[in-house]
């Protein structure tokens, strides 16, 4: 610099440094050696060119180091280059931190709308397991038809005495006979106790109560396994595409089939005595006086 420009700027801190580096017989490659500052940034020191300096805060630093290297107050030195360079604090422009992450979230439409639609489902799902949408099955079906008996034909001529002998025509001898005993009535079954499932054939059951939309068995019946129907909840109903797949016995008293291999029983009453009036025989109608 020339001798004016050196006088106007004899009181600055690049003109201080400059001389505290000359009166200590030191070169610039000297300080930047000792205080490792880059030799470019102590020459815009010196020459007080901030605007060749990096931001505030490194040029600050850079300072203090060359102030220390000549022997000058670091502090005082950095407080005095504060106030005569122009150069303002860095102040990072604010980044924006995801900023696609307000794009890829649903809106919250979509997102009231899935709720909706997962709660309806859920729900149709309990109320189908609860049996609510399976038609009411009446507990006693129509009485099954029994065979008319067959009668046995007339013999020739002869004819049923009142007291129960026959007399044989053409002067035959009289026989004797007692009257025809009476057909074998049926085991009774018992309509009170334990009602038992077995499983013939792979069938799939459900047992559930629709009233207190409790469930007490669903899946599938090995061949041979047996389930027994608990008597609480008591209105236990049976549902089945298989019917005639399952043994039924009511206190340890076989039934009847419950319907065709492949019938389908929808809400079918496990009480003992529906299901012992389900497959009873009508009752047979008075004799003939």
């Amino acid at each position: 610099m020339d001798g004016a420009e050196a006088r106007g700027n004899a009181g600055r801190v690049g003109a201080a440094l400059a001389a505290a580096r000359v009166a200590r017989g030191l070169t610039l490659a000297d300080i930047a050696r000792d205080t490792r500052v880059p030799l470019r940034h102590l020459r815009a020191i010196e020459a007080d060119e901030h605007e060749a300096l990096p931001a505030l805060t490194y040029a600050i630093g850079f300072v203090k180091a060359f102030a220390t290297a000549v022997g000058l107050d670091p502090e005082a030195t950095a407080a005095q280059f504060r106030g005569e360079t122009s150069k303002l604090p860095h102040a990072p422009s604010p980044i924006e931190a995801f900023p696609d992450a307000a794009r890829r979230l649903p809106s919250a439409g979509l997102v009231t709308a899935s709720v909706v639609i997962v709660v309806g489902v859920i729900g149709a799902l309990s109320a189908w397991g609860a049996g609510l949408f399976d038609p009411a099955l009446p507990t006693t079906p129509a009485p099954i038809e029994a065979a008319a008996p067959e009668l046995a034909p007339a013999g020739d001529g002869n004819a049923l005495a009142a007291d129960g002998n026959a007399l044989a025509a053409d002067g035959n001898a009289l026989v004797t006979g007692d009257a025809p005993a009476a057909a074998a009535a049926p085991p009774v079954v018992p309509t009170t106790g334990a009602v038992v499932l077995t499983a013939r054939e792979e069938v799939w059951v459900r047992i559930a109560d629709p009233a207190t939309r409790t469930t007490a068995k669903i899946g599938i019946l090995a061949p041979g396994e047996s389930f027994a129907v608990p008597a609480d909840p008591p209105g236990l109903r049976l549902w089945t595409g298989k019917a005639g797949a399952l043994a039924v016995t009511v206190g340890g008293r076989d039934l009847p089939p419950l319907g065709g291999p492949i019938e389908r029983l929808r809400g079918l009453s496990l009480a003992a005595a529906d299901l012992v009036a389900r497959t009873a025989p009508p009752a047979a109608p008075p004799a003939a006086s």
